[in-house]
């Protein structure tokens, strides 16, 4: 698993790594009263098309080679077993960290798969547990969230219907409206080309870079375009389910019991559209979906409302 998913937090911790690598090389030449921009000169001297990419190649392999080590470090002996009415789960290679997990406790069941581990059937999961009401960081938040990695489709059933009671089913499907294009386009797409253009006009240094520019306005079209095309709501009776991402596809699972309560804006502009966004606020966190149709919103809003309301269910 560790091949195939958690690329963001390995390269997180390379880059840390490389920042404290080149800080302490600075420190010592200026120890030894030898600075005099030496390791950024360097750096610029080598800049080149080849240097870049054997330089990415190298990142690569070594982001791959650290997410396996840290994976393995970290989900080392993973057992999850089920104890009267909790779950028991363990793991660690160098310390063992045993979690006492409580179905009703969990908000929202989250899972997700890459192009990769579709290929040979594995999902990751993450639990996410209510918190106090107190504003947390992110760290503490993702501390309360419980991950189980690389289980098989047979493994990933068998502890969504511990934790749902049963299996989610598919619903009606809300997509969003193509407007949902324009932000990312202008940020992603419109603003890098202009400042590149200036940049390329004024400055002839950065013109035999121009064909990684052209891939980098490839490559964003299309993360854009699988970013629209994947965001969706789906919701059914008993279930509501968020669907995002470009690279690794999640879902989010809610029940409707489980809701604290729910938000929904329109921009002015927007309302001769009708079009609108949507916030699902649970004790685990936020379900967003935004630029649906604003009917269809607030006629999925009073549907829940009134569930939660006339319903019998505790959300923990």
């Amino acid at each position: 698993i560790g091949l195939t998913s958690n690329y963001g937090q390995s390269m997180v911790l390379l880059l840390g790594f490389g920042y404290a690598v080149f800080h302490n090389i600075k420190e010592v030449l200026r120890a030894f009263d030898n600075d005099n921009g030496q390791v950024e000169q360097f750096f610029k001297s080598g800049v080149t098309i080849i240097s870049i990419s054997v330089l990415v190649v190298v990142l690569v392999l070594v982001l791959l080679i650290t997410n396996v080590i840290r994976t393995f470090v970290k989900y080392f002996d993973f057992q999850i077993s089920k104890h009267h009415q909790s779950l028991l789960i363990s793991s660690g290679l160098l310390a063992k960290k045993n979690t006492l997990l409580h179905p009703d406790k969990v908000q929202i069941t989250q899972f997700s798969q890459n192009y990769f581990q579709k290929k040979i059937g594995l999902f990751n999961m993450a639990l996410k547990q209510a918190h106090a009401g107190k504003e947390q960081t992110e760290k503490e938040v993702r501390s309360n969230n419980l991950e189980v990695p690389g289980c098989s489709a047979i493994e990933k059933d068998e502890i969504m219907r511990m934790i749902l009671s049963k299996l989610p089913t598919e619903g009606a499907t809300y997509r969003p409206n193509f407007r949902h294009l324009n932000l990312p386009i202008l940020f992603w797409l419109i603003l890098p080309s202009i400042i590149y253009g200036a940049v390329y006009y004024f400055d002839s240094a950065v013109r035999p870079f121009f064909p990684v520019a052209i891939a980098y306005i490839f490559i964003a079209m299309l993360m854009i375009y699988i970013s629209y095309t994947k965001h969706r709501i789906i919701v059914s009776e008993d279930f509501i389910i968020k669907q995002s991402g470009i690279w690794d596809i999640s879902k989010e699972i809610v029940q409707p019991h489980k809701i604290q309560s729910i938000s929904t804006s329109q921009f002015p502009w927007h309302r001769s559209l009708d079009i609108g966004h949507l916030t699902i606020h649970t004790a685990a966190g936020n379900i967003s979906f935004s630029y649906g149709n604003f009917t269809e919103i607030k006629n999925l809003v009073n549907w829940w409302l009134y569930q939660v309301e006339s319903g019998e269910k505790d959300w923990m």
